[in-house]
This record gives C-alpha cells, sequence and structure tokens, in this order.
C-alpha cells in the first residue's frame, strides 16, 4: 500500500514537471530528460512511470482538466443559489491561476496531440462532456431543459475559442476580461430583465471574490498541482 502511494506521489510530481516543460519549451521541445531534469530526476525514473513521452502527455492532459475540476468542486462549496453555481462553473475555467499565457500555451500545444492520440481523445472527450453537462444542469433553472443543452454546447465553444486565442498569442486576454466576453454571451442567451441582470452580477462578483481566496491560497494550488 505504502510503495502505491509513493508511486502515486511520483507520477504527480513527473507529470506536473511534464507540464512546466510544455510551458518552457512546447510540445516538440519536451522531452522525457528535459522532464527529469525539472523534476531532479533521471530520464530513467520517468521511463519507470510512463512508458514513453505519449503516455506521460496523456497524464499531463488529465492533470490539467483535474485542476479544473478541483478549482469548481471547491467554489461549488461557497455557491447558494442557482445564479451562483452558474457563475462557479464560469469562474473556475477562468481564474487567472489557470487561465494565463503561458498554461494556455501550454494547453494548445497538447491539444495538438489529441487527434493521434485515442486515449488523449477519450480524455478530452469526457472533459468537454463533463463541462458541458456542468453547464446544462445550471441553466436548466433559467430555460427548457432541451434549450440549456444547446446553450452550453455554445459556452462550451466559447470556452475553447478564447483559450485557442489566448495561447495562439492572437491577442492579449486576462481572466477578467474573458469572464466578461461570457457574461456578454450568457446575457444574450438567458433572461435579460433587469432583475435577473441585478443578480447575475450578484453573483459574479461574489464567486470571483471567493475564488481570489479560495484557489488563489499556495495550499489550494499545491493540493490541486499534487493530484
Amino acid at each position: 500500500m505504502r510503495s502505491r502511494s509513493i508511486s502515486t506521489i511520483r507520477r504527480a510530481e513527473l507529470s506536473k514537471a511534464a507540464f512546466e516543460a510544455v510551458v518552457l519549451y512546447g510540445l516538440r521541445g519536451t522531452t522525457l530528460e528535459k522532464v527529469g531534469e525539472i523534476a531532479g530526476v533521471s530520464k530513467g525514473v520517468v521511463l519507470h512511470h510512463f512508458k514513453d513521452k505519449t503516455s506521460l502527455l496523456e497524464a499531463v492532459i488529465r492533470r490539467t482538466n483535474g485542476m479544473l475540476s478541483t478549482s469548481l468542486v471547491e467554489l461549488y462549496r461557497y455557491a447558494e443559489t442557482p445564479y451562483e453555481r452558474l457563475w462557479a462553473v464560469i469562474v473556475a475555467n477562468f481564474h487567472e491561476a489557470i487561465f494565463n499565457q503561458a498554461v494556455c500555451q501550454a494547453w494548445v500545444s497538447l491539444m495538438a496531440e489529441v487527434p493521434h492520440n485515442q486515449e488523449c481523445q477519450r480524455v478530452q472527450t469526457a472533459n468537454h462532456a463533463r463541462v458541458a453537462s456542468n453547464f446544462a444542469h445550471e441553466l436548466k433553472h433559467f430555460v427548457p431543459r432541451s434549450e440549456a443543452k444547446t446553450i452550453a454546447r455554445h459556452l462550451n465553444l466559447l470556452f475553447d475559442g478564447i483559450w485557442v486565442r489566448v495561447g495562439s498569442r492572437v491577442e492579449p486576454l486576462d481572466a477578467a476580461r474573458a469572464i466578461g466576453d461570457l457574461e456578454y454571451a450568457l446575457m444574450k442567451f438567458l433572461p435579460a430583465d433587469e432583475n435577473s441582470r441585478a443578480q447575475h452580477k450578484a453573483a459574479r462578483e461574489k464567486i470571483e471574490n471567493v475564488a481570489r481566496i479560495a484557489l488563489g491560497t499556495r495550499a489550494f494550488l499545491e493540493n490541486s498541482m499534487a493530484r
């Protein structure tokens, strides 16, 4: 049991090092040797836990998706209304600790691997389904269920588009502006009377404040990165 636990910890450390390597060198420039250098271990240790670069990249994609899931779970703890839970989904995917140009660049590089790797495809398909499901579950409080699924799909596409634009250096974009872009789209899809807008504004402000505190702590970041 103890050796399995140590192995799990080591794999998490190596997937974190691999992600940092992708940020620094890009996908093509990332090698097992460079991952080992960042992690402070030999290439042989990396190979002991991951048979090749492809399997390591699969773990990195799982890790990045896991960080987003962990962020959402944390924000859900403080969300008390449908408005706040809906904004938790948005803020969790664009909090500044996760959403920045370096991370977006790494994500774009990793996504280039997806079409060539069935396991990466499966992981990313599951992630898209999870985000769409989270959205649809909250949107059903505002629109009919069938419409909620359609809106969820469009918001999911917007998520990916923003990440790709930032990661491709098409335009500089910080977390606040990204969330603002999502808010603009959301107000086009949902009832936008004065009362609804006021509740969305209050929910966004609360969840963003919670995120700055709950997701910005060193303890949370270290815990999410260690998974």
